[in-house]
């Protein structure tokens, strides 16, 4: 999948712009008023908890799995698609587990996040995997000094990294800072580029602030 069709299967985009997909799970148990133990293993709670915040924040991808077993994760896009229509579902699989980024792709979400991974031939045969059911596989490893590198060397679609320049030879996610959340930054590139933040929204972070710059950058 190219950078143009990522923005495109994130539907909320409308290919116009580049999509706003900021990596939400601690935040959005928060904002639901979730415990976080309960988050992770209730499906219905996370799917109502999860749209909540995606909607409240105008994101246009939600996030499912984070910290979740990929039996309930799946369970939970299932759910939560119906409650956010025109939202593209992303899944977080943890390490290189090959069988729950199936799974995933099986249940029809835009976008897998493989969060932390171990380097090596599992991780290229999840990548092979995504690609046969034409998904994006994002690598997330805020511990990378070049995650985007490392992210082609593995046939990944893509990754995400702390101070996008524009040029990565993949997609990259990235751009936003929770600490300055009243910047106006511009994208550095629309095509093969997506908005987010280089780990996990904290559940501390400013919701009014999180909305604001919502509303700027899906506008």
């Amino acid at each position: 999948m190219t950078g143009g069709e990522l923005i495109a299967a994130l539907a909320g985009a409308g290919g116009e712009r580049p999509p706003y997909v900021p990596l939400v799970g601690r935040l959005a148990a928060e904002l639901g008023q979730v415990p976080f133990d309960v988050y992770v293993t209730d499906a219905q709670a996370q799917a109502m908890a999860l749209a909540q915040a995606v909607l409240a924040i105008g994101a246009d991808g939600a996030t499912v799995g984070v910290g979740t077993d990929p039996a309930i994760g799946c369970d939970v896009a299932e759910r939560v698609r119906p409650l956010l229509a025109g939202i593209g579902i992303v899944a977080v699989v943890r390490g290189s587990d090959v069988a729950a980024a199936r799974a995933y792709c099986e249940v029809g979400v835009s976008m897998v996040i493989v969060s932390s991974p171990e380097q090596g031939g599992k991780l290229k045969t999840l990548a092979n995997a995504c690609r046969f059911y034409d998904v994006p596989a994002i690598l997330f490893d805020p511990s990378l000094e070049d995650a985007a590198a490392v992210a082609a060397n593995f046939g990944l679609s893509g990754a995400f990294v702390d101070q996008p320049t524009g040029f990565e030879p993949v997609i990259v996610g990235g751009g936003l800072c929770v600490d300055d959340l009243d910047a106006d930054v511009p994208p550095p590139r629309h095509d093969a580029f997506f908005w987010s933040f280089p780990d996990e929204i904290p559940s501390t972070t400013s919701p009014e602030g999180l909305v604001e710059l919502g509303a700027r950058l899906t506008r």
